[in-house]
């Protein structure tokens, strides 16, 4: 049985998934595990630490997620439409307290996820980070509809979807 913010992506096997952040090593060995050998897993973070965790997320579960170390707010190095679906893992509250990362990060992550694709945003629930309006911030990137999935276990999920145009 996969653990609760596993399930709660709904990734499926053969998607192309990519996670900002490498907080929660279930989310990321869950996620990788999933999409198989006919998916595509990678994660993009800020640091050499979150970058070595990835790594070996990756020798354990036996998946092989491409790992890209880079400042989110600034440099992108994704292609557009590549990914089915993005994971922001926000369980460390790393992501949303950076003002400078948010907006931007966001950007480059609506363009990276296909048209009829989704992102979702895995954080705490009674945090210092509580009082973001995550919907707006995804709304604001250029995600409709966007919705608070559930709030459970001490998590909330957002859910934003980019348009088909």
């Amino acid at each position: 049985m996969d653990p609760l913010h596993v399930s709660m992506t709904g990734v499926r096997m053969g998607e192309r998934f990519l996670q900002i952040g490498c907080s929660d090593k279930a989310l990321l060995a869950g996620l990788a595990a999933k999409v198989g050998l006919s998916g595509s897993a990678a994660v993009v973070v800020s640091d050499s630490s979150q970058a070595q965790l990835a790594e070996s997320i990756a020798r354990k579960v036996g998946a092989l997620i491409d790992v890209t170390t880079t400042d989110i707010g600034h440099a992108w190095p994704f292609d557009q439409s590549a990914y089915d679906l993005i994971v922001v893992d926000d369980t460390a509250n790393e992501f949303w307290g950076e003002p400078d990362l948010v907006k931007p990060g966001l950007r480059h992550a609506f363009g990276s996820v296909r048209p009829g694709g989704r992102i979702e945003v895995v954080t705490k629930i009674a945090t210092p980070h509580e009082k973001v309006d995550f919907p707006a911030r995804l709304t604001e990137a250029g995600f409709k509809p966007v919705r608070i999935l559930a709030e459970q276990n001490g998590l909330r999920f957002v859910e934003g979807l980019r348009p088909n145009l």
